[in-house]
C-alpha cells in the first residue's frame, strides 16, 4: 500500500458496488475465506425468496397433514394458510430489513473507524494556525499602538498644510 489513506477508503472494502456485483468479483467474494468482504447485501433477494418458498412449502406440509387428521381440519387449515403465510412473510421481511439495518450501521462504524487516522494531526494543525493567528493580533495591536502615539505628531505635520490652505482661502 503506497497511499497511507487507502485502507481507509472504500476501495471494495464494502461489497453492493457496481464492482462488486460483476459475476468474476461475485465468485472471487465466495472464495473470501477470510470474510473481508460481504455478501449479505448481495444475497439477500436470495435468502428472501428461499425463506419465502421455505415457509411455503412448512404451511403447504402442514396443512396436507391437517387434512391427513381430519377433511374439517384440513379446511380450516387451508383457509387460515393464507393469512399465516402473509405473517410469515412479514415476519422474515422485518427480520431481514433488520439485517439490512445492522449491516448499514456496522459500515457507517467501520467508516468512523478511519477517522482518527483522517484527523490525527488536526490538533497540531489548529495549533499552528491558532499561533499564527495570535502573532498576526500583536503585530496588529503593535502598530495600532505605533499609530496611536504617532497621532500627535502627524496632527503637528499637518499644521502649515492647515495653515497654506487658509492663507490661500483668504488670498482669493
Amino acid at each position: 500500500m503506497t497511499d497511507p489513506q487507502s485502507a481507509y477508503t472504500n476501495r471494495g472494502q464494502y461489497p453492493g458496488t457496481d464492482d462488486d456485483l460483476a459475476a468474476g468479483n461475485m465468485l472471487k467474494n465466495f472464495a473470501d475465506w477470510r470474510f473481508n468482504r460481504y455478501l449479505t447485501m448481495q444475497l439477500l433477494p436470495l435468502f428472501y425468496l428461499l425463506l419465502i418458498l421455505g415457509a411455503l412449502a412448512v404451511i403447504a406440509g402442514l396443512v396436507a397433514m391437517a387434512f391427513y387428521f381430519s377433511p374439517m381440519v384440513g379446511l380450516i387449515a387451508a383457509g387460515i394458510s393464507p393469512f399465516v403465510l402473509l405473517i410469515t412473510i412479514a415476519v422474515i421481511r422485518a427480520a431481514l430489513e433488520y439485517l439490512i439495518m445492522a449491516h448499514r450501521i456496522m459500515r457507517i462504524i467501520e467508516r468512523m473507524d478511519a477517522l482518527p487516522h483522517q484527523v490525527a494531526d488536526l490538533s497540531y494543525r489548529v495549533d499552528g494556525i491558532t499561533q499564527h493567528v495570535d502573532q498576526l493580533i500583536h503585530r496588529v495591536d503593535d502598530i495600532h499602538d505605533a499609530l496611536m502615539h504617532a497621532r500627535p505628531v502627524l496632527s503637528a505635520l499637518s499644521l502649515p498644510r492647515r495653515l497654506l490652505e487658509r492663507l490661500n482661502g483668504h488670498s482669493r
